[in-house]
């Protein structure tokens, strides 16, 4: 290992994007990055920002730390038009351990156009591949949900959290989320990149809406995935998967789905479905290798990854499709109310009462433990089944199951209208211990 790779002009070229140093040209573009707010720049970076002494700084021996293997900072620049787009920079590194951290800034106006991405995979391949470095680490603030999902799609593996770990102008400290990437990493990409695997998509469960209840194979298939999709009612509202999704990833793309329209197979609900296979399939088509699709609870319980899946495998019928499981509200509601779903031989009926209740009191009727989803228009009256069938007393009721505002209480306190996505479990009347064997 050597930092003799630092010493001379670096020079790397991509698809779409060029890394090379800075010119005298380059001081203005380069203030626009750093009034933007890109706080990755060396200690010793100019106090004041004029454009001619700033060119003479990068082009000058007082920028020259690549002479003395301490850090190399590059612009990024357009390859066919030679714009420049923001820069990029290796620093901190320690080569008795073989690490460094990098850092980057694109100019406001042209970011969000794949440009990052390129060029952390380029600086980051050149500091493992050609000049022997062992890790490569990189931060970004919690909230930068830009930065973070330039990380991921460049394949960095998410580490944890450094509380505390950036002070702002203001002297407030942020919360910093760590990425590294080794040149292990590197080599298994490449093996899983090989041959003609078909594109996948991934329908995942993230649970009822608290980040602690998500599996781990599902953060890592959210944070290894191409696109990630999650449903919301409006473009300019975020859902509730997808904030359970954001405390896991930078990567959460919205796609409007009809979640509030219950007349049936509606054309606004149809259109949705396929609004959403659209996008699927143009992210395949695009290069795309594992599209993720987020869902609160499981996937293959009243989710609406159901009708997504269905109208992707009729479009591309090549995709495979596949589900994570995940926490249920029912599973939440009995570990939060502290009730026993089933002992023994009991039965579990699960009954969505948007049609009605008249399911729901043949089950408490011939069933043992019954669980009502979406019941929240008619909630009075799923009250008066209840007392009709003689289980109100046993009855338990949740709202915003991890969530601000939760509300666990006994379902005879139910007063009027509650939440669409409200859930009540009704336990097995049981008398002693292991009645029920």
């Amino acid at each position: 290992m050597s930092d003799d790779t630092f010493r001379g002009p670096v020079h790397l070229r991509g698809e779409r994007v060029e890394l090379r140093p800075f010119s005298i040209d380059d001081g203005a573009a380069l203030i626009e990055v750093i009034r933007a707010g890109e706080d990755f720049l060396p200690d010793n970076f100019p106090a004041e920002l004029d454009a001619e002494k700033l060119a003479w700084w990068l082009t000058t021996g007082v920028h020259q730390p690549h002479r003395y293997g301490l850090a190399v900072h590059l612009a990024v620049v357009e390859r066919d038009s030679g714009a420049f787009v923001g820069t990029i920079g290796l620093f901190r590194v320690d080569w008795s351990q073989g690490t460094c951290e990098v850092g980057y800034g694109m100019r406001p106006g042209l970011r969000r156009r794949g440009h990052a991405t390129e060029a952390l995979r380029l600086v980051s391949a050149w500091a493992l591949r050609d000049c022997g470095l062992h890790r490569v680490e990189l931060r970004a603030v919690t909230s930068n949900f830009a930065s973070l999902r330039v990380a991921e799609k460049a394949g960095f593996v998410r580490e944890g959290t450094a509380r505390g770990g950036e002070r702002d102008a203001e002297g407030v400290n942020r919360d910093q989320h760590v990425f590294s990437l080794l040149a292990a990493d590197l080599d298994r990409a490449e093996g899983e990149g090989a041959g003609d695997r078909p594109p996948v998509l991934v329908g995942i469960g993230v649970g009822p809406g608290d980040p602690e209840l998500v599996t781990a194979k599902a953060v890592r298939l959210l944070r290894a995935a191409d696109v990630v999709l999650v449903p919301v009612m409006a473009l300019d509202e975020e859902g509730r998967a997808e904030s359970v999704v954001r405390a896991h990833t930078g990567k959460a793309e919205r796609v409007v789905f009809a979640l509030n329209d219950r007349g049936g197979v509606t054309a606004e609900r149809a259109a949705a479905w396929d609004g959403a296979a659209d996008r699927v399939v143009r992210a395949f088509a695009e290069g795309a290798r594992t599209v993720v699709f987020a869902t609160i609870g499981d996937p293959n319980v009243y989710s609406t990854f159901t009708y997504l899946a269905q109208t992707v495998r009729e479009r591309r019928p090549g995709a495979v499709v596949e589900t994570v499981p995940g926490i249920t509200a029912m599973q939440d509601l009995a570990a939060r109310s502290g009730t026993v779903l089933t002992e023994g031989a009991e039965s579990l009926t699960l009954v969505p009462v948007t049609r009605g209740t008249a399911r729901l009191g043949a089950a408490l009727e011939h069933g043992d433990t019954v669980v009502a989803y979406k019941f929240g228009a008619v909630a009075e009256e799923v009250v008066e089944v209840l007392k009709d069938a003689g289980r109100l007393d046993e009855a338990v009721y949740g709202e915003r199951l991890g969530l601000d505002g939760e509300d666990v209480r006994p379902a005879r306190e139910i007063t009027g209208p509650v939440p669409y996505l409200s859930t009540l479990i009704v336990p097995g009347h049981r008398t002693t211990r292991g009645g029920k064997l």
